[in-house]
Formats: C-alpha cells, sequence, structure tokens
C-alpha cells in the first residue's frame, strides 16, 4: 500500500516533488487516492495542460472566455472520473477527447441559443488560444506565410470559418502538431478520416487565404 500523503508535501516515494512524473503516473496514483491528494494531482495537471486546452477550446467555440470555462469543466471531469482512465491512453488524449465533447455540446447549445451567446473570433491579441500558430506539414503553406498582425487575424477567422470536423484537424495536427493517430483517438475517427479531412482542410484555406496573399503582395 502507499504511504499517506502529506497534506504540505510530495508524495514519499516522489522525492524530488511531481514536476518530473509524468502525467500519466499521477494520472495512476490519482485513481483510488483519497479526495484530498486527487484534487493535488488534478490540480498540477490543469498547472500543465489548462492553458493549451484552452487554446484548443478557443479553436473549436471561437469563445475566448467560454474556452476557459470548458477547459476548468474539463479537469473537474477528470477528477470526478479518474476512476476510469486507463494507462493504455496518453493522459493529454484522454483529456483533449473530454474537452472537444465539452466544446461539441456547447456549439449544439449555442445553436439552440444563439442570442445569448457572446465572445466571437474578432480582435484579441496575438497570442489569444493556438489559432496563431502556422501550418507548416507537408507543405500546406497558406498559414504559414502569414507574417504581419493582420495577416494573422485573417487566417484565424479563416481557421475559424472552417466547419468544425476541419478546424479540429487543423488545430490538433498542425497548429499543436500531435501525430495523426492522436488526433484520431481524440476525434474518435480512424487516422484515414484524419488525413483526408485536413487535406480537405488545407485546401479550403488555401482557397480563401489566396486573395489575402495576393493582396499583401
Amino acid at each position: 500500500m502507499h504511504a499517506a500523503a502529506s497534506p504540505s508535501g510530495p508524495e514519499p516515494h516522489w522525492p524530488s516533488g511531481w514536476a518530473d512524473v509524468p502525467d500519466e503516473a499521477l494520472m495512476a496514483r490519482c485513481r483510488g487516492a483519497d479526495p484530498e491528494l486527487a484534487r493535488r494531482i488534478v490540480g498540477e495537471l490543469a498547472r500543465r495542460h489548462l492553458e493549451r486546452l484552452a487554446g484548443f477550446l478557443f479553436g473549436l467555440t471561437g469563445d475566448r472566455n467560454g474556452s476557459l470555462d470548458l477547459a476548468q469543466e474539463a479537469f473537474i471531469r477528470v477528477f470526478k472520473h479518474r476512476e476510469n482512465y486507463k494507462e493504455i491512453a496518453r493522459f493529454s488524449t484522454w483529456l483533449y477527447t473530454i474537452g472537444r465533447n465539452l466544446a461539441l455540446n456547447e456549439i449544439r447549445n449555442r445553436r439552440r441559443r444563439p442570442n445569448l451567446v457572446g465572445g466571437g473570433t474578432g480582435g484579441g491579441d496575438s497570442d489569444e488560444g493556438q489559432i496563431l500558430a502556422t501550418v507548416s506539414h507537408e507543405g500546406a503553406g497558406p498559414v504559414a506565410q502569414t507574417e504581419t498582425a493582420d495577416l494573422r487575424v485573417r487566417v484565424r477567422a479563416a481557421i475559424a470559418e472552417l466547419p468544425e470536423h476541419y478546424r479540429a484537424v487543423v488545430i490538433l495536427c498542425d497548429l499543436e502538431e500531435r501525430p495523426y493517430a492522436e488526433a484520431a483517438a481524440i476525434l474518435e475517427v480512424p487516422i484515414g478520416t484524419v488525413r483526408s479531412r485536413l487535406s480537405r482542410a488545407r485546401s479550403q484555406l488555401a482557397e480563401h487565404l489566396r486573395g489575402v496573399w495576393e493582396g499583401a503582395q
């Protein structure tokens, strides 16, 4: 059995603290832990992943403030369902699947109450979410050519206009540079579907942004 955790210190068998402990090992320890220790572990995981998860959700929903709420809700779900975590999966894959499902629920609810939704994709600082990164894989090109703040805003808007299933693969594979296999696991689709959606999404972005590049020359 594990020794009881000190309320104010790291686990006894992790003398250097939690900073270098892999996510998956933390989740394994979280299973069966008392609620206080489980909250501390989930808090450490949130410290590592909350900002990036919120960026992913912002890309899906276009709602800057709402994306942070959804990311926080995802970690509440992690705490509540910690016993369901299986070590065969990367923690980030499990987390992003939870987050994506929350985002899809929010998008569906938004369609039922369009007049109550705030936020949006316009404006904001250049470091909002992950939308300001560049598409660079496999010669994708269009986003990678973005250099000025004005063009970056237009690219962000173009990504936001993609259908959700295309937007998700662009964010995961191009902006976050996740492997196709992990993106497939998060989106719960075959790898072939990820590849085909990504190809179509890149084509749509290139078409949408062609006038932007020409006007910038």
